[in-house]
Formats: structure tokens, C-alpha cells, sequence
């Protein structure tokens, strides 16, 4: 039983709590599995499920961002196996259900990485949530994105500015469109016929909904038990009405216009007022459009276009912002991936760029976009490698600038510094994670997804202790550059990452 009666000052808000857990550990009889897409109203249906207190504790733990990583954490746990093993200890009711939710590309990475989860659930009772007015759907993600609120339990301190973008909502609608395919064409490649949920549906007759899907798992006539989970409300408000009436009457007067006109790859795909105001590098973007999307291939975030989002604001305050540092400079980058980084310095005025990466598949495409760009041989070379080794192999005053952006939280931080030190790099520009805590100090945890890979983040003293035995610091200010929407860099605008300027001492 959920540990209701503990005497905690604080209140239960996040489903992670460990007080959500039921207090015995039973053999599983069944599961079900709530097929979802972003405010689709999933949450919701998991909240009137769990209530019930016969089925299980649903929730959507396969989310990179926040269950999966909290949890595993929590448990003590590495492999995914170990992590389903625990979940089911500890949130199957007593009657042996478990119930868990996912979005479509939440689940597929963890099917990639854990092919055997449904077998560890087996039998698995499908049920399919949609919702039909995806503007409104699409309005009410791009309104989460903006805000960092996914339910009412996140709505904490002052709302953050909402400003209306006709192109984030296009492809927010976009984004959950194509989840729903994706989920159609897995459950059809299966042969699997869900239990169907509409969004209508549930909040016209919840009661009626809940009922079914007890019915659908026989859990009727299951022994109930006192839950307690989160209070959640609705989140949609005015603004909601107000964006996606605009967004009808803007996209209606587009189709009108598109039939007026002929399409031309010269319009501007959204040159109204409240598009996103050029900024510093979009010719980069639009010149290497293919380049982008190769690189945001293997990012974190289901919703790729807010990837997108942040690899602009990232390129405008570690490269644009910097570009007298790049001007005729020979430059190292440090897990230079497909080459995006690689490019970008040469496209800032780089005499000659060196990217290191450990992946021979990330090099070998890598060389391959360089070659279809025809980017000029004796500009730029790639070296598979691991990071240290390479950084022992060059010479001291090869480069006068080190780019690292990603690898500094995976690495051993004084052999780093050491090398550095010993390259004589006239800057290196650091952007890493910043963990918090007073004196000299690091926070390890395991990389989501990546069983073997151990991520140190450092707080700032221990940078700046590293610095005195060879560079002086400066950070970029993120605040200062004019943000007014921090979609996608949300961590920046919270001061958990950073962009820190090293200056080579005399």
C-alpha cells in the first residue's frame, strides 16, 4: 500500500516520489501499455487509472529526461533490465497489474537499446490514446515547450513569457501527426488491435472511460487499494483559444495564398511578424541544411525541430558570438560528430580545423557531407580517435583554438587541463553542464541510455581551479543575449549550463 499516512513536510508532486511506491512486491499477472503522443491527454488517463487502485501505478516511465533517468538513479540501477525488474517490484499493485505509458519516440529508443521489454511485460493489453483537433494538441505542446511545464505538478514560481510562433506550433502539429503514424504503422506491423481512447472521449466521460479499460484487464472484482497520487488540473487556459483561432485564420490565409501563387524555394517560408527574427549564423543554416539534419539525427529530444532550436542559439553564443577568436585560426574540435562544429568554425573564418572523433561511422559521414559540400581538402582533416589520446598525439602550438563542447563531463578533468596546458592553445571555448555545490566538486551519474558511460559534471570552482594552472576564464552571459524564448535552452537560461571563454595565460 502507497505510503499515504507518512508524515512528510514535503508534499508528494512528482510521480518519481518514492512514497508513490506500493509497499509489498507481488508476481506480475498482466500489464498494460498506454500508447501516447504529446497532450494527447495520457497524462490525465494515467492519473484516473492509477486512482482506481487496481491498476497498477502507470506512468511514463521509458522519458529519457526525466523518469527513466530519476528512477534508475533512485534504484540504483544501470542495465535496463534491471530497471524494469525494479519498477515492477515496486509499482504492480497487489492484484499483479502494471500499467505504464509512452510517447512513440521515447518508446522506440528504449526498444532499440531493450528489445525484450514486452516480453518482461507479457501479456500486454494495448490501448491507443488520440486526439482528433491535433491544433489544439499542437497549440498545447508548443505551449509546454515554451514554458518547460508538462502537467500542472511542474507549475512552480512565475510563468515564463509565452510568445505566439506560428512556425513552432506548424511544427509541433507536425510532430504529433507523425507520432501517430508511427504508433498506426508499429501496432499494424504487429498485429496488434489497441483498446482505442479518444481525448473527447475521456474528458466528456471519464468515468465511463476508467470503467472500460478496469473491464478490459478483468480487474473488477480485483481487491482495491488506498492510492494517492499527485493532484493534477488543467493547464489549458484563454491563450490556448486565443493561438490556435490565429493559427486557423493565418494557415487558411496561407492556403489561400499558396493557391494564388506558385510555390518558389525563394519565399520565405514564414516572413510574417512573430516568425523567429534572423539571428547571427542563419545563412550558415540555410547554406548547410542538410548538414543540420544529419546532425540532429542522434539528439536527445523526441521533438527534433526544438533540437534544431537549440543547435542555432548554441552556434550563436559559442561561434557567432566569437568569431575574432575563429578569424584565420587553426582550430581543434573535440568530438567533432558529423562535422556541424567542424563546419561552422571554418564558416567563421578557420584557416584549418582538425576534428577528432571517437565514432568512424560519425567521421566516415562526416568526410562524405564535406566532400558533396565541396569544402576545400586542405581545410579541415578528421581523425578517429579517442579524445585524450589524440589531444597526447598533437604538438605543442599546433592550434589556437580548442573547441569542446559535450566531452569535458566525460572526461578525466586533470589529464584534460593537462594536455591543454601543454597544447598552449591561445582560447579554448568550454561548454559543459554545471552542477551546483560550494569548494571543488563534480557530480557523477550515468549517462541515460548509455549503461557504460559515467558523466562527471563540474561545478564552477572546480573550473576555475583547473584554470590557474594555465588560463584565465570568462563566461558568456546567456541572459545578456537578448532570449526573450528559451525554447530548447532552458538549461542555459536556469544557469545549469554553461559557455566559458579560456584565454591562455602569458
Amino acid at each position: 500500500m502507497p505510503l499515504k499516512s507518512m508524515v512528510d513536510a514535503k508534499p508528494i508532486r512528482f510521480v518519481t516520489d518514492k512514497r508513490l511506491d506500493f509497499g509489498h512486491s507481488v508476481p506480475l499477472r498482466k500489464s498494460y501499455f498506454i500508447a501516447s503522443s504529446y497532450r494527447s491527454g495520457s497524462q490525465y488517463l494515467c492519473w484516473q487509472l492509477w486512482e482506481t487502485g487496481c491498476l497498477g501505478a502507470p506512468c511514463e516511465y521509458l522519458n529519457p529526461e526525466y523518469e527513466l533517468r530519476i528512477l534508475k538513479k533512485r534504484f540504483n540501477v544501470f542495465s535496463h533490465s534491471d530497471y524494469v525488474a525494479s519498477l515492477l517490484a515496486c509499482r504492480t499493485s497487489k492484484n499483479g497489474v502494471f500499467g505504464l505509458k509512452a510517447h512513440f519516440p521515447h518508446f522506440e529508443a528504449f526498444l532499440k537499446q531493450h528489445p525484450a521489454l514486452m516480453e518482461e511485460l507479457a501479456p500486454v493489453t494495448y490501448i491507443y490514446i488520440s486526439r482528433s483537433d491535433k491544433i489544439a494538441q499542437a497549440v498545447s505542446m508548443a505551449k509546454a515547450l515554451q514554458t518547460g511545464w508538462w502537467t500542472s505538478r511542474m507549475e512552480e514560481g512565475p510563468r515564463p513569457p509565452l510568445r505566439y510562433d506560428r512556425e513552432m506550433i506548424a511544427n509541433c502539429l507536425a510532430e504529433v501527426q507523425q507520432q501517430d503514424l508511427n504508433w498506426r504503422r508499429w501496432l499494424d506491423s504487429h498485429k496488434i488491435s489497441p483498446f482505442q481512447v479518444t481525448y473527447n472521449e475521456l474528458t466528456a466521460d471519464t468515468a465511463g472511460v476508467v470503467h472500460s479499460i478496469v473491464e478490459l484487464l478483468g480487474a473488477q472484482d480485483d481487491e482495491r487499494e488506498e492510492v494517492d497520487v499527485p493532484p493534477a488540473k488543467k493547464q489549458g487556459d484563454e491563450t490556448n483559444e486565443e493561438w490556435i483561432e490565429r493559427f486557423q485564420r493565418e494557415t487558411q490565409v496561407g492556403k489561400e495564398r499558396d493557391a494564388a501563387e506558385p510555390a518558389s524555394a525563394d519565399r520565405p517560408l514564414a516572413a510574417e511578424a512573430d516568425s523567429h527574427p534572423p539571428t547571427p549564423g542563419e545563412n550558415f543554416f540555410e547554406r548547410h541544411d542538410r548538414l543540420i539534419k544529419t546532425s540532429l539525427e542522434e539528439t536527445n529530444s523526441a521533438a527534433g525541430f526544438v533540437d534544431a532550436i537549440r543547435l542555432r542559439h548554441r552556434h550563436d553564443v559559442i561561434v557567432s558570438r566569437n568569431r575574432e577568436l575563429f578569424r584565420d585560426a587553426r582550430v581543434l574540435d573535440i568530438m567533432s560528430a558529423h562535422g556541424f562544429w567542424t563546419l561552422a568554425a571554418l564558416d567563421a573564418g578557420a584557416a584549418h580545423v582538425v576534428g577528432v572523433e571517437p565514432s568512424g561511422s560519425h567521421v566516415a559521414t562526416a568526410e562524405k557531407t564535406f566532400a558533396e559540400y565541396a569544402i576545400k581538402t586542405d581545410t579541415y582533416r578528421f581523425v578517429t580517435s579517442g579524445i585524450i589520446p589524440a589531444l597526447r598525439s598533437f604538438a605543442p602550438d599546433e592550434f589556437d583554438v580548442v573547441l569542446c563542447k559535450g566531452f569535458f563531463e566525460q572526461c578525466h578533468f586533470p589529464e584534460f587541463f593537462r594536455q591543454l596546458v601543454r597544447l598552449r592553445p591561445k582560447h579554448v571555448i568550454l561548454d559543459t553542464a554545471i552542477a551546483n555545490g560550494h569548494g571543488v566538486a563534480a557530480h557523477f551519474t550515468v549517462a541515460t541510455g548509455r549503461d557504460d558511460t559515467i558523466l562527471a559534471t563540474p561545478n564552477h570552482e572546480l573550473i576555475a581551479f583547473l584554470c590557474k594552472f594555465g588560463f584565465s576564464w570568462r563566461l558568456i552571459d546567456w541572459q545578456g543575449m537578448g532570449i526573450s524564448d528559451w525554447t530548447g535552452v532552458q538549461d542555459y537560461a536556469a544557469d545549469r549550463h554553461r559557455t566559458y571563454v579560456l584565454e591562455r595565460l602569458p
